[in-house]
């Protein structure tokens, strides 16, 4: 590995498939990403150490970019390899790619194709793709907050009033800027019911 990238040998292997993968503390995730991504046919994988902390300098992301010409796609295991959170995503999607005429899939079966100038479909396309991006990292941090209260040897458990489901719906609609009194509305609860089930959730 030189540089951050690794380069595919195999000579099926297509120059305009560009790999990203986020290195992980597990050499076994890092295979996996980099595996996958040869199969996929990328000629060119770039890796990138993983970090959730923001401002944190990308450079295989970077390398990646400066590699990458019109028409090139940017291949991701899932959208979680590409962006740390929905405004990441939303930059590097727009102002990377799609500004660019480079294209992006990721191989769980996301693919946005920047050749074409539909942006309406495109938008469609990233938003319900980071809805499922912003899911799974809710039920991740959950899962997180509740192994966490067992080590210190308290049982968490969802709320009564409302389900695991409706906790990630409020979680999503909240982050896009409603209100509380709106989401509670909309989940036919009150304010107060709907509050105690968001802190006991993250307890």
């Amino acid at each position: 590995m030189k540089d951050h990238v690794i380069v595919n040998d195999d000579p099926t292997a297509r120059q305009d498939l560009v790999g990203l993968a986020r290195v992980s503390t597990d050499a076994q995730e890092l295979a996996r990403q980099i595996d996958a991504l040869k199969t996929a046919g990328c000629a060119r994988i770039y890796l990138d150490k993983a970090s959730g902390k923001k401002g944190t300098t990308r450079p295989g992301l970077t390398a990646a970019l400066d590699h990458m010409r019109r028409g090139d796609t940017l291949v991701v295991l899932d959208l979680s390899r590409l962006g740390r959170d929905t405004r990441e995503l939303l930059a590097i999607v727009e102002d990377d790619l799609h500004a660019n005429g480079r294209h992006f899939r990721t191989l769980d079966g996301i693919v946005l194709d920047t050749s074409d100038d539909m942006c309406g479909e495109l938008i469609f396309t990233v938003f319900a793709a980071i809805s499922k991006f912003q899911r799974q990292q809710i039920v991740k941090g959950t899962r997180e907050g509740l192994d966490a209260a067992r080590a210190r040897g308290r049982v968490g458990g969802r709320p009564r009033a409302l389900t695991a489901k409706q906790i990630i719906d409020a979680r999503i609609l909240l982050g896009a800027g409603q209100t509380q009194a709106a989401v509670a509305t909309k989940l036919r609860v009150s304010r107060w019911t709907l509050k105690r089930a968001l802190d006991t959730a993250i307890r």
